[in-house]
């Protein structure tokens, strides 16, 4: 843990009476466990690491202000997913949504630069793309495909994140996975027509 959780949280502590206190060490030890897997949950969305460190950094702050809960959480995981996602979504509002033209750039020059398709699906480069691709998803399918892209999170799980049931996850992360199937198909095949 940094220095700069455990300033909030000794200031925190020395302010409340001896409960809070027992929930602040709770809580420490809940910041230690899963601040990696927060992390992440936030730089699924944000796909920036500053942005997601401050996301992180606001998620426990958060978890801080409603600490009194924290015994009451039956899955603590997606709990934290839950407000983690919440904080990350905030964030992303301010930014701009990608467009389907800018990922089809992106695949343009890599045809440009002499890649075959075989070569670019193995390379890093694709993994850009596929954020560039399920960032012009529709909200409802690119949020679950989001969650589930870390496999750390089951699809039940993902459904309490999002407030929706298990069986809408799945047939969200069906369709996100065919539209991405489509969107990257007419991409390369618009690609190989002007060859």
């Amino acid at each position: 843990m940094n220095v700069e959780w455990q300033a909030i949280l000794s200031d925190a502590s020395a302010m409340d009476d001896a409960s809070d206190q027992e929930l602040s060490h709770e809580l420490e030890a809940v910041v230690r466990q899963h601040a990696r897997f927060v992390y992440q949950v936030a730089y699924l969305l944000l796909r920036n690491h500053h942005d997601a460190e401050d996301s992180t950094q606001e998620t426990f702050m958060r978890v801080w202000r409603y600490r009194k809960r924290l015994p009451e959480a039956r899955d603590l995981k997606a709990w934290l997913a839950r407000i983690a996602w919440r904080v990350a979504l905030d964030r992303r509002k301010n930014s701009a949504e990608i467009s389907l033209a800018d990922a089809a750039e992106a695949v343009f020059k890599l045809y440009a630069a002499g890649e075959s398709a075989e070569k670019i699906a193995g390379a890093k480069q694709m993994a850009v793309l596929l954020d560039q691709l399920i960032a012009t998803l529709p909200g409802k399918l690119r949020d679950p495909m989001l969650l589930s892209l870390d496999q750390e999170l089951t699809q039940a799980e993902i459904g309490r994140v999002l407030n929706i049931p298990e069986s809408s996850v799945r047939t969200r992360l069906f369709r996100a996975r065919q539209m991405l199937r489509q969107k990257l198909s007419s991409i390369l095949e618009g690609k190989n027509a002007r060859r």
